[in-house]
């Protein structure tokens, strides 16, 4: 047995495994022994060779951007690359940076155990050597482990049964065969467009419909190509920077604001534009407002009846049990028209399941099959699955499996605490879900090559998440798809395609933008979150805050939101009016209570003198309440938005309440109660002072305490001069019977007043000036740069 010490072990030979190996051997200047299952690189291209295979993200995307003579020299062939070509540039890339001999292919780990004593991993491989290392690199991919069939009798089955992450290097002869492919994912639409010409007869077991949108692939023209590669620096800059992780038009409007007829311009320019536009590029709240996405569901729909000849067969095709872009967005080239083809036909295997695979075929509920190939494209076991198949055992003998036995966690997808100095590239809860994979791979990358050179530079021996950091980020991600509608799915983004394994979220549905930021943060506080030879760092600010709060956050930077402090005066101006989009109405609330005798007892002059709010009136903007008002939004029936606290954060004073009058011009000396508005109880129970639940007695409704009350005139114009200081814009509230200020909208709900929001400039127009002095118009706070 012969026994390895090197700086890292890495696993996998895709993105991942060629980039950490370049970037720990060739820039960092560590030893590394690398591992791949296959005869070579290529990842998960070396293993899915199925007709069809091709690539969804753009060429030009869809690869490597940290050394500029390597997008020079590649020369890609097609818009969208298939899966040879896609094989042939990593090959290209291994060769071009001398990474194969870094590597021993034909060779799986067999176990990896952390040494406490000695402070390295022990990675044992199946040819009977042994390596030992300082830090174990896990870059074997989300998708190395696929489904495996669920159906009993395979084994029976007399003609041949192919799994689409299997198939033989030099292909298979369908011609004039009867052939079956069961599952139409993303991998199965493109085995049955490709094959349908070729074979004699072709059915299709189709379980869940799925949203399939054209891809629009062509070759790539010298001219595309050349223009491409002078761009290249402004297209690797907006792709990291853009919701997808490609240099996509960004969404900046809502889906509801639109009129039927322009949303339809809209989605028909981006239907047929290729990639992910249609999801990425029409609506920013497509993946969060039920009723937006209904309407692209539908038009998408729409255009699936116009494209299948019979109406049956078309409505079976349609999507109905999922919300549009909930499971991962699927692309075709005239899959719906094979279903007008005499020779293939569609099996619902929902109401007609799957009994078992026969000696001659496919038995479901109603009908016997025969076939003569039977194709598998169920799917892959997505995330961390393949770093469990190794055996991995951490700090104290604990194993992977025990620790993620209710569903699979990393600290920015990255590190797994109890388990020291080992990384995931993309791993569970990263953003990969939503990030054009090359790009994210060499984020990941970096931020592990630079974790570790500063725990080198500092002289610690372990790296690894702190137990306070990897629970809190996972609540963060849990946080984040509570908002969104992906959890409305049986879906890989929710582990739940595979039977038995916990549902959980395995990735942050940000989008790029707001996860790099958020790793930005923690590599420029020090690495905050991680622990260093077991001493704890402070977790970041960011993942302290509400997943509405950072959802929505991360919605501004999608869109292109710069920090106000970096913006100048005109686009500052932009930004405030871009806000206009955002606008709701407060939701309707209870009746005003009876005030306290304190309050009572205020009238015509203030009896307070303070200045200021107490600090209690300051924690309107709690991250429950930000969860809880986004939630709120999220089921209103008019165009849903995350509440404003949730980005407006209370550092600095706010009043808010009731005018004593409802005349339509309130005496200057009319007070305003500083606090967040009135609570009720249930019905079915009352509240003691001490909070206590007490049955049988009368409802009642109960208000806070009465704070010191504030003149709304002095406060707003404090508020104003503060922010002329501060050159930050004010939130505004307003309870003008007239009704919105410019640019408010409303859904006017049956009230005696209609209230509503809206972010102003720095200093107020006339009208607000003259709400303003009338009370009116009260400040709600400042935004604060995101």
């Amino acid at each position: 047995m012969s026994e390895t010490l090197v700086d890292a072990v890495i696993v996998g030979a895709g993105f991942s495994g060629l980039y950490a190996t370049h970037h720990l051997r060739n820039l960092r200047g560590l030893s590394v022994q690398c591992f791949e299952a296959a005869s070579g690189p290529g990842g998960v291209w070396w293993w899915n060779r199925y007709p069809g295979a091709r690539c969804d993200f753009e060429s030009i995307f869809y690869s490597f951007s940290f050394d500029e003579d390597l997008q020079r020299e590649w020369r890609w062939r097609e818009r969208y690359a298939s899966q040879p070509e896609i094989l042939a540039y990593l090959e290209h890339v291994a060769d071009r940076f001398d990474l194969r001999r870094s590597y021993r292919f034909n060779t799986r780990v067999t176990s990896a155990a952390w040494d406490d004593d000695a402070a390295h991993w022990v990675v044992a491989t199946d040819d009977g050597a042994v390596t030992t290392a300082r830090f174990f690199i896990n870059a074997a991919g989300a998708f190395s482990v696929f489904k495996k069939n669920d159906f009993p009798g395979q084994d029976d089955f007399r003609g041949t049964v192919l799994h689409t992450s299997r198939w033989p290097a030099d292909g298979v002869d369908l011609a004039g065969k009867r052939v079956a492919v069961i599952g139409t994912g993303s991998t199965g639409i493109q085995v049955i467009q490709t094959i349908a010409e070729q074979v004699a007869e072709l059915t299709v077991f189709q379980r869940t419909a799925n949203f399939a949108c054209p891809l629009g692939n062509r070759p790539l023209t010298d001219e595309e190509f050349a223009q491409a590669v002078a761009e290249y620096p402004r297209l690797r800059e907006e792709s990291r920077n853009s919701l997808a992780g490609a240099a996509y038009p960004r969404a900046v409007r809502p889906a509801l604001m639109d009129a039927p007829e322009e949303r339809r311009k809209v989605y028909d320019q981006y239907y047929n534009g290729g990639g992910f536009r249609m999801l990425a590029s029409t609506y920013f709240d497509l993946i969060f407002n039920p009723l937006a996405n209904e309407t692209a569901a539908e038009y998408i729909r729409d255009r699936i009846r116009e494209r299948v000849q019979d109406p049956k067969v078309a409505e079976l095709l349609c999507p109905t049990d999922h919300p549009y872009g909930a499971k991962r967005a699927t692309f075709e080239t005239k899959y719906y028209e094979t279903f007008n083809l005499p020779h293939v036909r569609l099996v619902d295997a929902r109401t007609t399941p799957i009994v078992q695979i026969t000696e001659t075929g496919i038995a479901t509920t109603a009908q016997q099959y025969e076939f003569d190939v039977i194709v598998l494209a169920t799917g892959f076991d997505v995330g961390g699955a393949g770093l469990i198949r190794m055996g991995v055992v951490g700090r104290g003998g604990r194993r992977l499996t025990d620790h993620w036995a209710h569903g699979q966690r990393a600290y920015l997808g990255m590190a797994t605490r109890g388990f020291p100095n080992l990384f995931h590239i993309n791993g569970p809860q990263s953003a990969a879900a939503l990030f054009n994979n090359p790009i994210a791979i060499e984020d990941s990358v970096d931020f592990v090559a630079s974790l570790i050179a500063y725990a080198d530079a500092h002289g610690h021996a372990t790296t690894e998440v702190t137990a306070a950091a990897e629970d809190r980020y996972n609540d963060l991600v849990r946080e984040v798809a509570e908002v969104t509608l992906f959890p409305k799915a049986t879906t890989w983004y929710m582990g739940d395609n595979i039977p038995g394994k916990p549902r959980t979220p395995l990735s942050l549905f940000t989008g790029a933008p707001m996860y790099r930021a958020i790793c930005a943060e923690v590599e420029a506080t020090g690495y905050a979150g991680f622990s260093f030879d077991e001493s704890d760092q402070a977790l970041p600010a960011t993942i302290k805050l509400d997943g509405a709060a950072v959802f929505f956050l991360a919605g501004m930077l999608n869109m292109g939101a710069k920090p106000l402090e970096q913006c100048s005066l005109e686009e500052a101006r932009a930004a405030m009016e871009s806000f206009r989009l955002m606008q709701r109405p407060v939701p309707p609330t209870s009746a005003s209570p009876k005030r306290s005798t304190r309050s009572r007892a205020v009238s015509g002059r203030s009896a307070c003198t303070g200045r200021r709010p107490p600090a209690s009136c300051r924690s309107w903007s709690s991250s429950t309440a930000a969860a809880g008002s986004a939630a709120a939004w999220t089921r209103s029936t008019s165009p849903a938005q995350p509440s404003p606290s949730a980005w407006a954060p209370s550092s600095y004073p706010r009043t808010t309440g009731s005018p004593r009058s409802t005349r339509s011009r309130p005496p200057p000396t009319t007070r305003w109660r500083c606090c967040a508005g009135p609570r009720t109880r249930s019905p079915n129970s009352a509240v003691t002072p001490s909070g206590s639940r007490s049955a049988g007695r009368a409802p009642a409704r109960i208000s806070p305490p009465s704070p010191p009350c504030v003149s709304a005139t002095r406060a707003a114009r404090a508020c104003a001069r503060r922010s002329l200081s501060l050159r930050r814009p004010i939130l505004w509230r307003t309870t003008s019977p007239a009704g919105p200020l410019p640019g408010g909208r409303s859904s006017r709900p049956n009230s005696a007043r209609e209230w509503w929001l809206c972010i102003s400039a720095t200093l107020p127009t006339p009208r607000r000036r003259g709400l303003l002095r009338r009370g009116r118009l009260t400040c709600q706070g400042y935004l604060q740069p995101w």
